[in-house]
């Protein structure tokens, strides 16, 4: 129990012909989901993310997140401009929170601006409590 943070990639594959789609057990390949980052317990983040991003509705759901918004987030970290968050076992963020985030979320921002040809990307932060 307690604060679990999720940062998902999602490759969404586009085929413009069905001899063309790539397949996966006899089925159509729509999209791949990629972990791009994970965090336990890291409060401020997880605030910050809801406050900025998500209007402040922390309902466990999935907060879609474009370059320019982990670029906010990563100005945010680096700072130390997050805000204190407390919640119900959500624990405390940590100094040493501040590097593997700041790695996490450059190569995020790297992934997502990513040129491929037939898919477009797309970010997600969810957390559970």
């Amino acid at each position: 129990m307690g604060l679990d943070m999720y940062l998902e990639g999602k490759k969404h594959l586009w085929s413009y012909s069905r001899n063309a789609a790539p397949t996966e057990d006899g089925f159509e390949l729509k999209g791949k989901e990629l972990r791009l980052g994970y965090w336990r317990k890291h409060p401020n983040l997880h605030g910050y993310i809801v406050q900025n991003f998500a209007d402040g509705k922390d309902e466990c759901q999935d907060i879609d997140l474009e370059t320019a918004d982990l670029e906010k987030i990563l100005a945010a970290v680096e700072a130390d401009n997050l805000p204190h968050t407390e919640g119900f076992f959500f624990g405390k963020s940590l100094p040493e929170d501040r590097e593997p985030t700041i790695e996490i979320l450059k190569k995020a921002i790297e992934w997502l601006g990513a040129k491929e040809e037939g898919v477009m990307r797309s970010v997600t932060y969810r957390a559970s409590w």
